[in-house]
């Protein structure tokens, strides 16, 4: 009975550790970025209405009721952490609806972790419509 308390002593480092590597707390992961706004352009040589940028996961939208032809529509807002969802984009082109599938977004390459970033949704050709983060 004597070499059961040194198997033990031996176990014990080893449960240890695994029972706090299964009860460890998920991280909490920062955002690199924040979003502070977004510019919806229409280059379409007709007005287009509806124009929504929606998050599925989150839940969050933004978007413009009418956007004259060659113009854009702007807007700012309380900065948000950015977290890399797939975005949609749907507006209606002469009563007609159209939407983008789901995609989502990179940081530009020059921005450093704890900028604020900016969307641009461009809607350039009929029913055609990209999306990338700016810096302001």
């Amino acid at each position: 009975m004597s070499g059961q308390p040194w198997h033990v002593a031996m176990l014990l480092p080893l449960l240890v550790s695994c029972s706090a590597a299964t009860s460890k707390e998920p991280e909490t992961r920062l955002p690199e970025h924040e979003l502070s706004g977004f510019i919806i352009r229409n280059a379409l040589v007709y007005p287009v209405t509806d124009v929504l940028v929606e998050a599925p996961a989150t839940g969050r939208f933004a978007g413009c009721g009418n956007i004259l032809p060659r113009s854009e529509c702007r807007n700012a807002f309380e900065a948000i952490d950015y977290r890399k969802n797939e975005v949609v984009v749907s507006w209606k082109e002469r009563g007609e609806a159209q939407s983008t599938d789901p995609f989502t977004l990179d940081a530009p390459a020059e921005a450093q972790s704890g900028d604020t970033l900016w969307l641009e949704v461009v809607i350039y050709a009929p029913g055609l419509a990209g999306a990338r983060l700016i810096q302001p």
